[in-house]
C-alpha cells in the first residue's frame, strides 16, 4: 500500500482549514523577517543590492472568474464544489486568500481576513453566503432579475405599479449585494465587495434607489438605474466571440484618448474661427417693405413682428445677406441684419463658444450640415465655403476616419490576442487528451503497464471474426455506416504524438459521412468489425478499474476512458443512411441523375431563377388585370419547375445525400414555402411569404464568384456580427430606456400642456419611439431630435445625445466597419478561392464551355469548307483537342496556353509561330499608361542591333515552337522575364498584317522618300515627347475646360463673351486636331489606337469636329447634337493622362473598377429583395388628400379617395414611393444615405391597410422594423462593402507597388514621403551660441529655459480662454474688460518676442515657431493700432481677429511630449501627398459634373425644394458648391426634388426656356455622381487614412521612429553645444541617463556601457553615431542598425580622430591592472620588505585618464564614479578562494585579450568587480 502522505503530495486541491490559515500567517511572517534581514544587509553593504530574483506574478489562467484549466480539471473532485480551498495559484501562497470552485468549474477568490471585522472565513453564515454566491444559479437569477427590470422599465405603467415594482427589484438587489458583502467582506482587503468595479455600479444603483425612496427632493434619478443593464455585458464576457467585441470596444475607448484630445483641439480652433466670423450673422431676415412713416419704436416693433418676415406663417424664415454673392430677398422685401432670433429655435448660431463648438461638431459629424452651410453662405456669400471645405476635409474626412482606424486596429489586435489564447488552450487540451502523468508521479510505470495490458486485450478484440454487411449499393445513395454495438468501436491507433494512445468511443473514419461538410459525392463507409457485447462489458469494467486507479494516483487523466455517448446526428444518420433499394429503382436513379445533374439543367434553372425574379420585380401599382394574371402564372410555372427539380434531385441522390448540400436544403425550404403560400392564398397578410422566393436569387452565388465571396464573408462575420448586434442592442437599449425615463414626462408637459403643438413624431413617449430616436442617432442624425429635446427639457439633452452619438456611432458602428475590413483580409479571399478550386467544378461555366467548344467546332469546319472550295485541294488535317483547349487551325493559327499564334513564313521559308497576345489585365495596364512613358521603338538597321518593341509581335525560334505544349486550363501561365531596351524611335505606322498584305510598303521604305518620311517621323516623335509640347497641350486643355465653365445661364446676355467663346472653341478644335494628326504621324496608328488615353483624346476631338461641322451646315439645334455638346465636359479628363499625380490615382481606380462593379451588382441584387418586399408592402399606399396649401387632411374629415375628390381636394402621391421596383430603389437609396428618409418612413408608418384610404398617423408602427432591418443590412453592411473592397484592392495594389501609398504618388512625392518618414535624419545641430553682451546673456538663459516655455504656454491657454468668453450681445463693460485683457496679452507676447530677439539675435528667425509668433505679434499690434482705419482699407478687422486665433496653434508645441498625438499628426503629414491627389480627383469629378449640371439644369425653376438663388446649377461656382455639399451625400434629396420639379414651372417662359425638371435625367445624374464621389472617391480617402495610420502606429510599435532620433539629437545639443559630434567619455554615463525612452539607459549604467563596447577616440572622446548605434542595438536586441538615418558627416571621425580603445577594452585594462596589483600585494605579504604600492582603493574613472584630477576620488551626488574596491581578506580560506578566482579571471582575461569579439564580462555579484 502507498503511503497516504505520498498521495497527498500531488493533490492541488486541499480544503481551506484553520491550519491552512496558520500556515499562510507563518509564511507571511517568514517573508517579512527575510525582507527585514535583506534590507539590513543592503544598508551595511556599499556594493549596492545583490541580484534580485524576478517577483512572482499571478497566473493569468487561474484569475478569478476564469474556468479551471484542462490541466487541473481532472484533479478536481465533486466534493470540493462550493467549499473553501487553499489557493491554487502559487502567487497567493503567502497572501491571505482562499479560492472556491463553482459547479461550472469557475474560480472564485476571496480574502481570508474577517469580513466586517466579525465574520471569519470559518463562520457558518459566511460559508452559506459563499456557497450561494458561487452557485451558477445565483448569477443566472440575478441576470434574469436585471433583464426583467429592464423590460419593466420599457413599459409605461401607472405610478402605483411602477412604485411597487421598484420596491420589489430594490429588495432583490439588496439581498444580492448583502450575500456578496457577507461572502466577501466590504472594502479594506483585496477581493472584497467594493474592490470589483462592477459592484460599484450595483452599490451606486441601490444607494440611489434608497435615496430617492426616502429623500423626495432628489427628484427622478430612476433613469440612472438603467446602467444596471451594463452588467449583462459582464456575464456575457464568457462568450468567446463577444469577449473579442467587448474587449475591442473597451480597448478602442481607451485608445481614443489621443484622438479625443486632438479632435477637441481642432474643433476648438474651428469654433473660435467660426465665432469670430459669424457671431450674430445668422439673425438676418427678409422684412416686408412699408411706406408708412414710423417712429423708431414703431419701426423696431414692425421689424420684430414675425408676420412681416418672409415667408409669412412659416417656421423657417429666409436667410439673406447684403454681400454681392449672398442670398437675396424676394421682391418687396429688404434684408435687415440682427432681427429676431437665430434659426432652428435659436439653437443654430456662432453667438458664443458653446454653440459655435456644437456647430463645429455638427459639421465634423456631417449631420444636417447642408442646412448650416446654406444658412452661412446665404448670409455671408459664396467665398465662405472655404471654411466649410476645411472643416469637412480636416475634421470630417480625417479625424472621424482616424476614429475608425483606431477602432479597426483595436478589433484586429483583440482578435489576434483571442486567437493566440484559443490556440494555447487547444494545445493544452491536446496535451491532456490522453493519459498524462504529473512529474511527481511515483507509480508511472504501473499505469504504463496497465495501459499496455488493455492495449493487448483490445488488439485481440479487434482481431475477432467480423461479418461484413452484404448489401448492394445504389449508385446515388450513401453506403451503410458501421453497425457497431451501442455505437462503440475500439481501436488502438499508433498515434503520431503518443504511440500508446487509446481511443474508445464512437469510431469515426475519415471517409464517414459528415453532416457539417457539403459534398456532392456519395457516402462511402467501410464495414466495421462487429464486437461481441460481452467483450465490451469486460472492457468497461477494465476501464472503470483504470479510472479508479488513476483517480487514486491523481496523475492519470480519467476523462479519456469515459465512454462517449453517440451523438443524435450520427444515430439518425446510421438509421437513415443504410437504406436498401431494389435494382430497378437503382436504374431509374441512374438515369434521373444523368439528366438532372447535367450542366445544361443547371443553366436552365439559373435562367428560371432570373425569370422568376423578373416576374416578381414587374409587380407594380396600377398594372392591368391581364398583366397581373400573367405575372401570377409565370410565378406559378417557376414554382412548379423548382419543385420538379427538387423532387428529381431527391430521387437521383437519395434524401440523405440531397440534404447534405446546403444549397439543396435552401431550395427545399423555398419550394415548401411557395406551396404553403399557394395553399394560404386567400389568407390576408401572408403575401409576405411570396418574398421568400426571392431568396432564391442567392442561388446565383453558386456560379457567381463575387456574390459567393461576399456571401461567405457575410457568413464568416455572422458570428461576430451577431455578437456585435447584441452589443449594439444593449447600447441602444440603455440609451433608449434612459431617454424614456429622463425625458418622457417633460415632452408631455411642454408639447401637449404648454405649446399645444402636439408631440413631435420623434420623441421619447414610449420605448418604441425612444428606440427609434436612438437608432436614428446611431445612423448619424442627432441634431434635429436634439433641438426638439432641448425645447422641452433644456440643455441636459446635449450631453445625452452627444454621448449616444460618440458611443453608438463612432465606436460601436465603426466596429461593424472594422469587422468587414478584417473579413476582407486577403487571406480570407485566398481561402475562398482555394475552397472554390478544390470544390466541385462550376456547372454554369461548364455549360458555357460546351457552347464555346461547339462554336469552335463549327468555326473550324466552316474554315475547312471554305479553304477546300477556295483552293480545291485536300485540306490540312485539323487537330482540335477534345476539351477545346488547344488546337491548330488551317491557316496555321495555333491555339495554346491562352495565346493565339500565327504561323508566318520567315525569309528562309520556315514556318514560325508569332503570338498574338490575348487581352489580359497587363495589356489593359499597358494601354492605360500614357504615350510618353511607353517609348515605342523600331528596329534600327543602321546599328545592326535588334531592339524589341513592346508592341511588336515577338518571333520565336523552332525550339520555342516545340515548347507550345498543351497546358492545363487551371494551370498558371508561365511568366517570362524580358529585358526591355527603350529606343527613341517611333513605332511602325501600321500593323504587321497590313505590311504582309501590301508588299509595296516594304519597297517604299527603302527608297529616298521612305527615308525622308522616316526622318520626319523621328522629328515629330521627338517633338511630341518634348516637355514644352506637353505643357502647351495641358495649358490648352485647362483653358478649354475653363471656357466650358463660363457657359452659364448669363451667357446669352453677354454677346461679346458668347462670340469670344465660339471663336475660342474653334481654335481649340484646330489645336487638338493638329495634335492628333501629329501623334498619328509620330506614333503610328497602331500605337495611337492601342492606347486607352489616346482613344479618349480621339473621341473628344471627334465630338468637337462634329460640332463645328454642324455649325457650318446650320444643324446645331438637333437634340442629339445638344446632347453631344454636353459631352465636351469630358475635356478635363484629357489632363489626367498628362498629370502624373492624377493619372496614378485614376489608374488605381480603374484597376478597382471590376471589384467595385461587382460589389455594386451584389448591392443591387441584395437591395432587389428589399425593393420587392417594399413594393408588396407600400405599393399605391403613399397617396394622400391635401388642401391647396399642401397640408394633409385628417382622416376623420376625408377618409378616402372618393371623398377627397368629391370635396374638391387633391389626391396626390408622394414623389418618392414604392409603386414599382425602380421607384423603390430610389426610395431605398435615400434611406441608405439617410437623406430624405424621415419623410419616407413617415409615409410608410402612416400608410393605410387598403389602397385608396387616407393615411393616419403611425397606424402601422411595425413598418419601422422593415426600415431598421434594411438599414442594418442594406446600409451598414452593403454600403460599407465599398470601403472593404476599396481597401482590399488598395492592399493588393500596394503589394504590387511594393509600398503603402506609393501607388497614389509620383516619383517626387515618393521622395517627399520617404523624407517625411526619415524626417529627423540629421546630424547634430550647432547650438545657438550665448551672446557676449551681459544683459543678453541673462535673457538667453531665461528664454531658453523650460520654465519660461511653460509660462508662455499657460499665457496662450489663458488667451484662448478669454477668446472663448466673447459672445454676441455682450455688455460694453465686458467688451472693455476683454479689450484690456487682450491688450495685456499682446504686451506679454510682444515682450516675449523682444526678449527672444535680443537673446537669440539673428538666430531667432531660424526657428519656424518664432517666425509664426513674430507674424502673429505684428498682426496683433497692427489690428490694435489701426482698428478704426482698417475698414477704410477694405481689410475686415474680423480677419485679424481670426489670425489671432491661430496663436492657439502654438499649443501644438506641446505635442513633442505627447507621443500618441505625435503619431496622429505624423500619419496626417505622411498622408498628405496621396490625399492631395485624391482631392484633385474629387475636384475633377466636381468639375465635370458641374459642367454637365449647367448644361442640363441651368434653366430649372428656383427656388424650389433644395434649390434656391444661391444653391443651383445656373453658374459654374454655384454648381460647384452645390456638388461639394452632395459629395458627403448631404442634401441630395432636396436637390433631386428641385431637379424633378414638373409642377411649379413653365414649359416655355418669355425667353423660350423650359424651366421644368427632368425626372429620369435628374435621377441618373445624381445617382452616378453619388456613387462616384460619395461611395468611391471619399472611400479612397478613408482607405489612405486607415493605411497610413496603421503604418505610423506600426512604426512606433516596432522600433525607433525618426522622432526618437530627433529627440536624441536634441538632447545631444546640450552636451555638444558646438556640434563637434563628439562628447568626452566622462559625460557618457550622464548623457545616456539624460536621454528619453526608448534609448535611455538609466543609472547605474556602468556595466551596460561596458557591455555595449562603444569605441573611444583620441582624447577620450565618444562619437555621436557610435553611441546611437550602440543604443539602437541595445533597444532592438540586434546587431542590425539599418534603420538609423544616415548622416552626411558620417566620415568625420575617420578624418579627425583615431579609435584608441573601447569601453569594454578599457574595463579589461582596469581589471588586468587590479590583478597585477593584487598579485604584487600577496607576493609582498609573503616575502615582506617591499615599499607600499600606490593605494588601490582609489576610484578608477571610466575615462581612465592618468591626470591627477582622476585620482581625486569621491562619490558625487548624481555623478556616478565607479569604485574598484579591494575586498580585504580576513581569513586564509577566503584568500585561497580569491586566488582560485584570480586564476580563473586571468584565464578569462587571456581569452578576452586574444579575441576581442568575446563581449562577455564577468558581472556576477560574487566576482571582485562590484558596482
Amino acid at each position: 500500500m502507498e503511503d497516504p502522505e505520498e498521495n497527498e503530495e500531488f493533490m492541488p486541491f486541499r480544503l481551506f482549514t484553520r491550519n491552512s490559515l496558520f500556515e499562510i500567517e507563518k509564511r507571511i511572517a517568514a517573508e517579512k523577517a527575510k525582507a527585514a534581514l535583506e534590507a539590513a544587509k543592503d544598508s551595511d553593504d556599499d556594493e549596492g543590492p545583490a541580484h534580485q530574483e524576478e517577483p512572482l506574478k499571478p497566473n493569468v489562467k487561474l484569475e478569478a472568474g476564469k474556468k479551471l484549466p484542462p490541466t487541473l480539471e481532472d484533479y478536481f473532485l465533486p466534493e470540493h464544489i462550493g467549499r473553501p480551498l487553499e489557493d491554487i495559484d502559487e502567487y497567493y501562497q503567502n497572501k491571505k486568500t482562499f479560492c472556491v470552485i463553482g459547479k461550472d468549474k469557475t474560480v472564485f477568490r476571496f480574502s481570508a481576513t474577517d469580513g466586517f471585522f466579525l465574520l471569519s472565513p470559518f463562520n457558518l453564515l459566511r460559508r452559506i453566503a459563499l456557497y450561494i454566491l458561487v452557485h451558477p444559479w445565483f448569477s443566472i437569477l440575478v441576470m434574469l432579475t436585471i433583464l426583467a427590470n429592464c423590460v419593466f422599465m420599457t413599459i409605461n405603467h401607472t405610478k402605483e405599479v411602477s412604485t411597487m415594482a421598484e420596491y420589489v427589484f430594490t429588495a432583490i438587489y439588496t439581498v444580492e449585494s448583502l450575500v456578496k458583502m457577507t461572502a466577501r467582506g466590504f472594502l479594506l482587503q483585496p477581493f472584497t465587495y467594493l474592490r470589483d468595479p462592477w459592484n460599484w455600479l450595483d452599490f451606486g444603483v441601490i444607494a440611489i434607489a434608497y435615496m430617492t425612496m426616502f429623500i423626495k427632493a432628489l427628484g427622478n434619478l430612476s433613469a440612472l438605474r438603467t446602467f444596471r443593464v451594463l452588467r449583462a455585458l459582464k456575464t456575457v464576457a464568457v462568450v468567446p466571440g463577444l469577449k473579442t467585441i467587448v474587449g475591442a470596444l473597451l480597448e478602442a475607448v481607451i485608445r481614443l484618448r489621443d484622438v479625443g484630445i486632438l479632435t477637441s483641439f481642432v474643433l476648438s480652433i474651428f469654433a473660435l474661427v467660426g465665432m469670430q466670423l459669424y457671431s450674430g450673422r445668422l439673425r438676418n431676415k427678409c422684412v416686408l417693405n412699408t411706406n408708412l412713416n414710423l417712429t423708431d419704436e414703431e419701426w423696431f416693433n414692425y421689424t420684430r413682428t414675425e408676420d412681416n418676415w418672409h415667408p409669412p406663417g412659416s417656421d423657417t424664415k429666409t436667410m439673406c445677406g447684403n454681400s454681392s454673392s449672398a442670398g437675396k430677398c424676394p421682391a418687396n422685401y429688404t434684408c435687415r441684419e440682427d432681427i429676431g432670433d437665430n434659426p432652428d429655435f435659436g439653437f443654430t448660431s456662432f453667438d458664443n463658444f458653446g454653440w459655435a463648438l456644437l456647430c463645429a461638431f455638427r459639421l465634423m459629424t456631417q449631420d444636417y450640415w447642408e442646412n448650416l452651410y446654406m444658412l452661412v453662405l446665404r448670409a455671408e456669400g459664396l467665398p465662405h465655403c472655404i471654411y466649410f471645405i476645411l472643416v469637412i476635409l480636416l475634421g470630417s474626412f480625417y479625424l472621424i476616419n482616424l476614429i475608425l482606424a483606431i477602432v479597426a486596429m483595436s478589433y484586429d489586435e483583440q482578435q489576434k490576442a483571442d486567437k493566440a489564447d484559443e490556440e494555447e488552450l487547444a494545445e493544452e487540451k491536446a496535451m491532456f487528451s490522453w493519459p498524462s502523468f504529473s512529474s511527481s508521479e511515483p507509480s508511472e510505470t504501473k499505469i504504463d503497464n496497465l495501459t499496455a495490458d488493455i492495449e493487448e486485450m483490445i488488439d485481440e478484440l479487434a482481431k475477432s471474426p467480423s461479418t461484413a454487411s452484404n448489401i448492394s449499393d445504389p449508385p446515388f445513395s450513401p453506403d451503410k455506416v458501421e453497425d457497431s454495438v451501442d455505437g462503440i468501436s475500439v481501436s488502438s491507433e499508433k498515434h503520431s504524438d503518443d504511440p500508446n494512445r487509446l481511443q474508445v468511443g464512437p469510431h469515426k473514419d475519415d471517409s464517414e459521412c459528415d453532416f457539417s461538410k457539403r459534398s456532392k459525392t456519395s457516402c462511402r463507409t467501410p464495414s466495421a468489425s462487429q464486437v461481441d457485447p460481452k467483450d465490451v462489458m469486460v472492457l468497461r469494467e477494465l476501464i472503470d478499474h483504470v479510472e479508479v486507479a488513476s483517480r487514486r494516483k491523481s496523475g492519470f487523466s480519467g476523462s479519456i476512458f469515459s465512454i462517449e455517448k453517440e451523438p443524435l446526428k450520427d444515430k439518425v444518420y446510421r438509421l437513415l443512411c443504410s437504406w436498401e433499394v431494389p435494382w430497378w429503382f437503382a436504374k431509374i436513379q441512374k438515369w434521373v441523375g444523368f439528366i438532372i445533374l447535367d450542366a445544361f439543367v443547371d443553366l436552365f434553372i439559373t435562367l428560371c431563377i432570373l425569370a422568376n425574379t423578373g416576374f416578381m420585380a414587374l409587380d407594380q401599382h396600377g398594372m392591368s388585370e391581364e398583366m397581373g394574371r400573367t405575372l401570377e402564372l409565370g410565378n406559378k410555372v417557376c414554382s412548379y419547375i423548382f419543385a420538379a427539380e427538387a423532387f428529381l434531385k431527391i430521387i437521383a441522390l437519395g434524401f440523405i445525400v440531397y440534404i447534405k448540400d446546403g444549397w439543396n436544403c435552401f431550395d427545399f425550404f423555398i419550394v415548401s414555402l411557395s406551396f404553403l403560400e399557394m395553399l394560404l392564398e386567400g389568407v390576408k397578410g401572408l403575401s409576405v411569404l411570396r418574398t421568400f422566393r426571392l431568396l432564391r436569387v442567392f442561388k446565383l452565388a453558386k456560379s457567381w464568384q463575387t456574390l459567393n465571396m461576399l456571401i461567405s464573408i457575410v457568413a464568416r462575420t455572422l458570428g461576430a456580427l451577431g455578437n456585435l448586434t447584441f452589443v449594439l442592442g444593449i447600447v441602444i437599449f440603455i440609451f433608449a430606456v434612459m431617454g424614456q425615463q429622463l425625458f418622457a414626462q417633460d415632452y408631455d408637459r411642454f408639447y401637449i400642456d404648454e405649446t399645444k403643438e402636439g408631440l413631435p413624431r420623434w420623441c421619447f413617449k414610449d420605448f418604441l419611439h425612444s428606440f427609434m430616436i436612438v437608432f436614428r442617432v446611431l445612423c448619424g442624425e442627432w441634431i434635429q431630435s436634439m433641438w426638439y429635446c432641448i425645447r422641452a427639457v433644456g440643455n441636459v439633452c446635449i450631453p445625452f445625445f452627444l454621448l449616444t452619438y460618440v458611443i453608438g456611432n463612432l465606436v460601436v458602428l465603426n466596429l461593424f466597419l472594422a469587422l468587414l475590413i478584417s473579413s476582407f483580409g486577403t487571406e480570407n479571399l485566398q481561402n475562398d478561392s482555394g475552397e472554390e478550386e478544390a470544390g466541385a467544378p462550376n456547372k454554369l461555366a461548364e455549360a458555357f464551355n460546351r457552347f464555346s467548344r461547339f462554336g469552335n467546332w463549327v468555326k473550324v469546319h466552316i474554315i475547312v469548307l471554305v479553304k477546300r472550295t477556295k483552293e480545291g485541294k485536300r485540306p490540312l488535317p485539323v487537330n482540335v483537342d477534345t476539351n477545346g483547349k488547344n488546337g491548330t487551325m488551317l491557316d496555321g493559327t495555333v491555339i495554346g496556353n491562352g495565346n493565339v499564334c500565327e504561323m508566318t513564313l520567315d525569309e528562309n521559308g520556315h514556318m514560325t509561330p508569332t503570338t498574338k497576345a490575348e487581352l489580359n489585365g497587363d495589356t489593359v495596364d499597358a494601354m492605360l499608361s500614357e504615350p510618353s512613358t511607353r517609348t515605342p521603338s523600331r528596329a534600327s538597321e543602321a546599328g545592326g542591333k535588334s531592339i524589341a518593341s513592346d508592341s511588336d509581335a515577338s518571333t520565336m525560334s523552332d525550339a520555342e515552337t516545340q515548347s507550345l505544349k498543351k497546358v492545363e486550363l487551371d494551370g498558371e501561365p508561365e511568366i517570362n522575364e524580358v529585358d526591355v531596351e527603350f529606343a527613341e524611335y517611333p513605332d511602325d505606322c501600321l500593323c504587321s498584317v497590313f505590311k504582309r498584305k501590301f508588299k509595296c510598303c516594304r519597297t517604299i521604305e527603302d527608297t529616298a522618300i521612305g527615308r525622308f518620311w522616316w526622318d520626319w517621323r523621328c522629328k515629330a516623335y521627338r517633338l511630341t515627347q518634348h516637355k514644352y509640347f506637353e505643357t502647351f497641350i495641358i495649358t490648352m486643355i485647362l483653358v478649354s475646360s475653363l471656357a466650358l465653365a463660363l457657359e452659364d445661364i448669363y451667357l446669352p446676355h453677354r454677346p461679346w463673351l458668347f462670340i469670344t467663346l465660339e471663336y475660342m472653341d474653334k481654335v481649340f478644335t484646330v489645336v487638338f486636331l493638329l495634335e492628333m494628326f501629329l501623334k498619328w504621324f509620330a506614333f503610328g496608328w497602331k500605337f495611337y489606337f492601342t492606347d486607352a488615353w489616346c482613344w479618349l483624346d480621339f473621341v473628344i476631338v471627334a465630338i468637337s469636329i462634329i460640332m463645328v461641322v454642324a455649325k457650318v451646315f446650320d444643324i446645331g439645334d438637333a437634340e442629339a447634337l445638344k446632347a453631344m455638346r454636353t459631352l465636351r465636359a469630358f475635356r478635363p479628363l484629357r489632363a489626367v493622362s498628362r498629370w502624373e499625380g492624377m493619372r496614378v490615382v485614376v489608374n488605381a481606380l480603374i484597376k478597382a473598377i471590376p471589384s467595385i462593379f461587382n460589389v455594386l451588382l451584389v448591392c443591387i441584387v441584395f437591395w432587389l429583395i428589399f425593393c420587392i418586399v417594399g413594393v408588396q408592402f407600400f405599393s399605391g399606399k403613399f397617396f394622400k388628400c391635401e388642401d391647396e396649401f399642401g397640408n394633409r387632411l385628417n382622416a376623420t374629415i376625408v377618409p378616402n379617395q372618393t371623398e377627397c375628390i368629391a370635396q374638391n381636394y387633391t389626391w396626390v402621391n408622394s414623389k418618392i414611393n414604392f409603386d414599382n421596383v425602380v421607384n423603390a430603389y430610389l426610395a431605398l437609396f435615400q434611406v441608405a444615405t439617410y437623406k430624405g428618409w424621415i419623410g419616407i418612413i413617415k409615409d410608410s408608418v402612416d400608410s393605410p391597410s387598403e389602397k385608396g384610404q387616407q393615411p393616419i398617423d403611425e397606424q402601422s408602427q411595425l413598418y419601422y422594423l422593415y426600415f431598421v432591418l434594411f438599414i442594418i443590412f442594406g446600409s451598414f453592411f452593403t454600403l460599407n462593402l465599398f470601403i472593404g473592397v476599396i481597401i482590399d484592392n488598395f492592399n493588393k495594389q500596394k503589394k504590387k507597388a511594393g509600398g503603402s501609398l506609393e501607388m497614389f504618388m509620383t516619383e517626387d512625392q515618393k521622395k517627399y514621403y520617404k523624407a517625411m518618414k526619415r524626417m529627423q535624419a540629421r546630424s547634430p545641430i550647432k547650438a545657438i551660441p550665448r551672446p557676449n553682451w551681459f544683459p543678453a546673456n541673462h535673457l538667453f538663459d531665461l528664454t531658453t529655459s523650460q520654465k519660461f516655455d511653460i509660462l508662455i504656454m499657460i499665457v496662450i491657454m489663458l488667451n484662448m480662454v478669454t477668446m472663448t468668453m466673447e459672445h454676441y450681445g455682450q455688455t460694453e463693460t465686458f467688451t472693455d474688460t476683454l479689450y484690456w485683457v487682450n491688450f495685456s496679452f499682446i504686451v506679454i507676447f510682444t515682450a516675449e518676442c523682444v526678449m527672444k530677439l535680443l537673446a537669440l539675435r539673428q538666430y531667432y528667425f531660424k526657428i519656424p515657431w518664432n517666425v509664426f509668433d513674430f507674424v502673429v505679434v505684428v498682426l496683433s499690434i497692427l489690428g490694435l493700432a489701426l482698428g478704426g482705419y482698417l475698414e477704410e482699407f477694405l481689410v475686415s478687422p474680423t480677419l485679424l481677429r481670426v489670425v489671432r486665433v491661430f496663436r492657439v496653434g502654438r499649443v501644438l508645441r506641446l505635442v513633442k511630449s505627447a507621443k500618441g498625438i505625435r503619431t496622429l499628426l505624423f500619419s496626417l503629414a505622411v498622408s498628405l501627398p496621396a490625399l492631395f491627389n485624391i482631392g484633385l480627383l474629387l475636384f475633377l469629378v466636381l468639375f465635370i459634373y458641374a459642367v454637365f449640371g449647367m448644361n442640363f439644369f441651368k434653366d430649372v425653376h428656383v427656388p424650389y425644394a433644395g434649390l434656391d438663388d444661391v444653391f443651383n446649377f445656373q453658374t459654374f461656382f454655384k454648381s460647384i458648391i452645390t456638388l461639394f455639399q452632395m459629395c458627403t451625400s448631404a442634401g441630395w434629396d432636396g436637390v433631386l426634388d428641385g431637379l424633378m420639379n414638373t409642377e411649379d414651372c413653365t414649359k416655355k417662359d418669355e425667353e423660350g426656356k423650359n424651366t421644368c425638371g427632368n425626372y429620369p435625367l435628374a435621377v441618373l445624374y445624381l445617382i452616378t455622381y453619388l456613387v462616384i464621389s460619395f461611395l468611391v472617391v471619399v472611400n479612397m480617402y478613408i482607405a489612405v487614412i486607415l493605411e497610413n495610420f496603421s503604418q505610423a502606429t506600426e512604426d512606433v510599435q516596432q522600433g525607433l521612429t525618426p522622432e526618437d532620433f530627433d529627440m536624441y539629437y536634441e538632447k545631444w545639443e546640450k552636451y555638444d553645444p558646438d556640434a563637434t559630434q563628439y562628447i568626452p567619455l566622462e559625460k557618457l554615463s550622464d548623457f545616456v541617463d539624460y536621454l528619453d525612452e526608448p534609448l535611455q539607459l538609466p543609472k547605474p549604467n556602468y556595466f551596460l556601457l561596458v557591455k555595449l563596447d562603444i569605441p573611444i577616440y583620441e582624447g577620450d572622446l565618444c562619437f555621436c553615431r557610435d553611441i546611437l548605434d550602440a543604443l539602437t542595438k541595445n533597444f532592438l536586441g540586434t546587431s542590425d542598425t539599418g534603420d538609423i538615418p544616415a548622416e552626411e558627416a558620417g566620415d568625420k571621425k575617420k578624418i579627425e580622430y583615431e579609435v584608441i580603445s573601447s569601453t569594454l577594452l578599457r574595463q579589461k585594462e582596469h581589471y588586468a591592472a587590479r590583478i597585477i596589483q593584487k598579485a604584487y600585494r600577496n607576493y609582498r605579504a609573503a616575502h615582506g620588505g617591499f615599499p607600499d604600492p600606490p593605494p588601490y582603493d582609489v576610484a578608477i574613472d571610466i575615462a581612465g585618464d592618468n591626470t591627477e584630477s582622476n585620482l581625486n576620488v569621491e562619490r558625487h551626488q548624481g555623478n556616478e564614479i565607479i569604485e574598484m574596491q579591494d575586498i580585504p581578506s580576513k581569513e586564509s580560506e577566503e584568500k585561497d578562494k580569491e586566488k582560485e578566482k584570480d586564476k580563473d579571471s586571468n584565464e578569462n582575461f587571456d581569452r578576452g585579450e586574444s579575441d576581442h569579439t568575446i563581449v562577455e564580462v564577468d558581472l556576477k555579484p560574487d566576482s571582485d568587480v562590484v558596482a
